[in-house]
């Protein structure tokens, strides 16, 4: 083989070792992008989730806060008409007990 044909092969390895650098590189870039947008797009998807939950949350918390109203209404309805049976009744022990006094 002759002197100039080595060169040859030397310069070729050289440049393909070079385009295998590149290579290497663009493909760690590569990857490195692949991996920052699926963090992004992980992050993104976490924060619509948040908000997504945050919205139910709060539309079960004013449903449950308008049942709790609704409940303490009946109640104190309830409440009311018990208090107004129990003045009824005392009334007619009271009537009764001075009718039989008189």
């Amino acid at each position: 083989m002759s002197v100039e044909f080595l060169k040859v092969i030397r310069e070729t390895e050289k440049k393909c070792e070079q385009k295998l650098k590149k290579a290497e590189t663009s493909k760690q870039n590569a990857i490195m992008e692949a991996e920052k947008s699926a963090v992004l797009r992980v992050r993104d998807t976490e924060i619509q989730a948040k908000e997504e939950a945050d919205k139910i949350l709060s539309s079960v918390g004013d449903r449950v806060e308008k049942e709790y109203v609704k409940v303490l209404n009946i109640f104190e309805e309830e409440q009311n008409k018990l208090k107004e049976k129990a003045k009824k009744i005392e009334k007619k022990a009271v009537d009764y007990i001075l009718s039989n006094i008189f």
